[in-house]
């Protein structure tokens, strides 16, 4: 099989080093007009689709090599090297992946909490992604609402719709840029399993089955070693940590969609709308329907 081009880094600094010199040579590109956005139309977001998924924040790939398969509620869509795709918020997809004309490697922006979290992916034995390493940079207003407004301009039949597309990303690229200018590695950085975690847990909190051993089984480590090394570094247990955040996902749905209260529990990857409502009224002080009522 052929090498990827790309070198996949093994440590935060060695990311943010790389994910430099790929957007500027990405911005060059777009500047010629030699990549090509892709963007699936805006329909059918916010809904529980059977074996789809869906994130509150709009998603950004970078298609290094190989290529991605997608599919929408409405369409499928290939994505292959040199080309962009952003999958808008709300929108239930479901990804395959495969090496082509080189294997498989891509890199991939999100959200969570005020930040632009990025990392690299390439390919597992089972053809699953796998993902290397991540990093973060501070969310502006500004860049926040570039892939969204991405979104709206895609469903466009103007003819500047292209151009209009490529100028957006020349424009998110340069601001992760200057957010990323001035970083210096931190003195104790965060060990490698706890940002898997992290990860995996935002990747995956719609699953109603994801837990400490889970999360565990897919790292390779014990149970105990897992939740240890994560309380260590963040103060917090890693079975609050899930919780904390699937109560976050479920708020935000009840701000955003009309899915009903069944359907946010199940969206945010409780067991039991029962639970789920329960563990909210403490949280919150309120039931969700009474919080969605009162913020919406």
């Amino acid at each position: 099989m052929p090498v990827s081009p790309y070198a996949q880094p093994s440590t935060e600094t060695e990311l943010r080093a790389f994910t430099q010199d790929v957007l500027r040579a990405w911005v060059c590109k777009l500047e010629a007009g030699e990549i090509a956005v892709r963007i699936p139309r805006l329909r059918g977001q916010l809904r529980l689709l059977p074996d789809m998924h869906f994130h509150l924040r709009a998603e950004l790939f970078l298609q290094l090599s190989g290529k991605t398969s997608f599919e929408f509620p409405e369409e499928k869509m290939q994505v292959g090297p040199g080309e962009i795709c952003i999958v808008p918020r709300g929108m239930p997809h479901k990804e395959r992946v495969r090496a082509w004309r080189g294997p498989f490697f891509n890199l991939v922006f999100g959200y969570n909490r005020g930040q632009v979290i990025f990392h690299t992916a390439d390919e597992t034995p089972r053809g699953r992604p796998r993902y290397l390493l991540r990093s973060h940079v501070q969310a502006t207003p500004c860049l926040t609402a570039l892939l969204d407004e991405a979104g709206e301009l895609s469903q466009s039949q103007s003819e500047t719709r292209s151009a209009g597309l490529r100028g957006m990303m020349i424009a998110y690229f340069s601001l992760i840029l200057a957010e990323m200018q001035g970083w210096t590695a931190p003195a104790n950085p965060e060990p490698f399993k706890v940002t898997h975690a992290r990860q995996l847990v935002i990747e995956q909190l719609a699953n109603p089955k994801l837990s400490v051993a889970q999360l565990a089984s897919q790292i390779q480590c014990s149970a105990d070693y897992l939740s240890q090394i994560f309380r260590k570094a963040t103060g917090i247990a890693l079975a609050g940590y899930i919780n904390e955040n699937r109560l976050l996902r479920a708020r935000e749905l009840l701000e955003l969609s009309t899915l009903n209260i069944a359907e946010v529990s199940q969206a945010a990857g409780f067991h039991d709308a029962s639970y789920f409502t329960r563990l909210f009224r403490r949280w919150q002080g309120m039931t969700p329907r009474d919080y969605r009522r009162a913020n919406t």
